[in-house]
């Protein structure tokens, strides 16, 4: 088996910082209370400690051999430079001299940067101007109400044009920003002593960097430094760039652009530690311990196994997983070997700086996603960190090169509370996730794990997948409710999609003219934790986390059924799922359990959206062209 890691100079831009939280013995991932705009990592609960090695930060290439299969990572490196910086200064020059001198005056613009609030954010004063920083100017769609109107034609089966996505060369020439528009902004940028360093290929980001005395001058505003609460209980607070004042861009830059979409303090810089140490072959002794979460009890709840047992295992699909940092390839196998799965360790393309660290996110994500379809390839999309500006340019840049990647489902669960994060952010997101729909890219993201509504499964172009419980008595399936954190409500961005509001009107004694997550669901509590191999450690954890990466596994096996039985692949989601009651009939439906804010009912409902599915009648089901 063999690893190979690119390092593209794209053009993306990311978006958030992604933690798990912890509570008590088994842990969520998740948000640990109202103040919390992000996921945790929180202090698990260790198992088996099975290797003490300690990574050695030396260089990034080496292998990994396993106890009872060979298994090789070997990372390369190579660098694709698209920073689209390196045209002449004489023509970068003369687009800014075509701009009138009316259109130079400064004009009020919304923007992406957190507010001092003293609570979530504590102001420590104003940021040093010769200090660095990294950020994001967004670009505005073209035409987006058409590419609405264009995606909900194509996924509804009753369309002629049922099932016939756009192709990136069609949504560059019709609805992503002009090219013109995209170089004068790179030229303003350079103009203002910035220095433009990735783009996004879909011409919507464009990451720039400098010093904060450059960035205040460029936007007429004042960057502060506010210590930001950090969502882990008993961790320190995180240093962010913070703004108690408004932006301004030049007219003809803020006709043109969304505003400031994100400033971060600039990636850390140093080196990846080396893997040392071997794969090794060490379930958990008590792995199958009351509702503790396998791969293979995960499969026989959601109807997987049947799938498995007709010779379906994700064979010839491809699952995008959007990360920050990168994984450990020997845990992974450590993770997948110990549960009797051989499969080939995630292809890792990073988009944007190299990272120097790895998340237990990170590692969850693609485990998850690889265990459940053990036969589909992992393509990691890696940003250098968790920092809005590496995990929003990520995101865009993911949903938009899937499809020339062969990609047909994509998870991220590197999700922020709603309510913490600029409209701007919010809006972004959206703005991305339409793109994917548009490309046929069936999107997946965690709802989050404190009872209300994350980015970026707000978006209506996002299947967001909430939580469930699983019981579980020896090897039989007893119960599944619905978790009382499941991410999900009425969201604060964007209005109720049409085929949403039958089911938001069915659900008892409420009413909405938002938004609603969740979709679907999938286990989440801690309560019936999941198995993870991190820093060489068996531990367990819950959260929808897991949920996303699961349901993305889930559907890369469906698709391949689809696949090799002359069906198309299930495409974007929602309208479908809220207008196809034979669909909505393959969903476990849950109707116990409640968020603090919702019960489960019968039918949709917030907190576990139409319940879980069941892969096999799914598979079947599913219209096709």
């Amino acid at each position: 088996m063999t690893q190979r890691t690119t390092t593209l100079m794209t053009t993306l831009l990311s978006a958030s910082l992604l933690t798990l939280a912890c509570t008590d013995d088994d842990v969520p991932i998740g948000e640990t209370d109202d103040t919390s705009s992000d996921d945790e990592i929180g202090d698990p609960t260790t198992e088996e400690s099975t290797d003490t090695t300690t990574e050695e930060s030396t260089d990034t290439t080496e292998e990994s051999t396993g106890t009872t299969e060979e298994s090789t990572s070997e990372e390369s490196t190579s660098e694709e430079s698209t920073s689209g910086t390196e045209e002449s200064a004489d023509t970068l020059g003369d687009d800014l001299d075509e701009i009138p001198p009316e259109e130079w005056e400064p004009t009020p613009n919304p923007d992406g940067i957190p507010s001092p609030d003293g609570d979530v954010y504590e102001d420590l004063g104003e940021a040093d101007p010769d200090d660095g920083f990294r950020a994001l100017i967004g670009l505005d769609l073209r035409e987006r109400d058409a590419l609405e109107d264009f995606v909900l034609d194509v996924s509804d089966p009753n369309s002629p044009a049922f099932g016939q996505y756009m192709t990136v060369d069609e949504l560059l020439e019709n609805h992503a920003p002009l090219e013109e528009d995209f170089t004068l902004l790179q030229a303003w940028l350079e103009y203002e002593g910035l220095s433009v360093n990735y783009l996004a290929s879909n011409r919507m980001l464009i990451q720039f960097s400098g010093l904060v005395g450059q960035f205040n001058e460029a936007f007429n505003t004042t960057l502060h430094v506010c210590m930001r609460e950090n969502p882990q209980q008993g961790n320190d607070d995180i240093p962010v760039y913070c703004t108690p004042d408004p932006m301004t861009l030049p007219i003809f830059v803020a006709d043109r652009s969304p505003g400031i979409v994100a400033a971060d303090l600039p990636v850390e810089e140093g080196s990846l530690p080396n893997e040392l140490g071997e794969i090794e072959v060490i379930p958990p002794s008590d792995a199958t311990s009351g509702s503790y979460l396998t791969p293979a009890r995960v499969a026989q709840a959601y109807d997987v196994d049947d799938l498995y047992d007709l010779g379906y295992d994700g064979s010839g699909q491809k699952i995008g997983v959007i990360v920050g940092a990168t994984i450990h390839f020997k845990w992974a196998q450590t993770f997948w070997q110990s549960f009797e799965i051989s499969r080939t360790n995630p292809e890792v393309i990073q988009l944007m700086e190299a990272p120097i660290t790895r998340y237990i996110e990170t590692q969850l994500d693609n485990t998850w996603a690889g265990a459940m379809a053990p036969g589909a390839e992992i393509i990691t999309y890696g940003a250098p960190d968790s920092r809005n500006t590496s995990m929003v340019f990520g995101y865009n840049e993911a949903l938009t090169r899937a499809q020339l990647d062969e990609v047909s489902v994509v998870t991220t669960s590197f999700a922020h509370r709603e309510d913490s994060e600029p409209e701007v952010v919010r809006n972004q997101y959206d703005d991305s996730s339409l793109v994917g729909a548009a490309l046929g890219v069936t999107v997946f993201a965690a709802t989050g794990d404190s009872g209300q509504t994350d980015t970026p499964s707000s978006s209506p172009w996002v299947t967001g997948v909430g939580g469930t419980r699983l019981y579980w008595s020896s090897n039989t399936l007893t119960a599944e409710v619905l978790w009382d954190e499941s991410g999900s409500g009425e969201t604060l961005s964007f209005d109720i999609p049409e085929w949403q509001m039958a089911a938001v009107a069915d659900y008892p004694d409420f009413d909405s003219d938002h938004r609603m997550t969740a979709d679907l669901s999938a286990a989440a509590s801690p309560f019936s934790p999941y198995w993870i191999y991190y820093d060489s450690t068996w531990a367990r954890y819950g959260g929808t986390s897991f949920a996303s990466p699961v349901v993305a596994g889930i559907m890369a096996v469906i698709n391949q059924y689809r696949a090799e039985n002359g069906m198309a692949p299930m495409g974007y989601l929602n309208q479908i799922l809220y207008t196809d009651e034979a669909v909505q009939a393959t969903f476990r439906d849950i109707t116990s359990g409640s968020t603090e804010s919702h019960a489960a009912a019968s039918g949709w409902d917030p907190g576990s959206g139409w319940g879980t599915p069941q892969a096999l009648d799914l598979a079947q089901t599913w219209p096709t062209p």
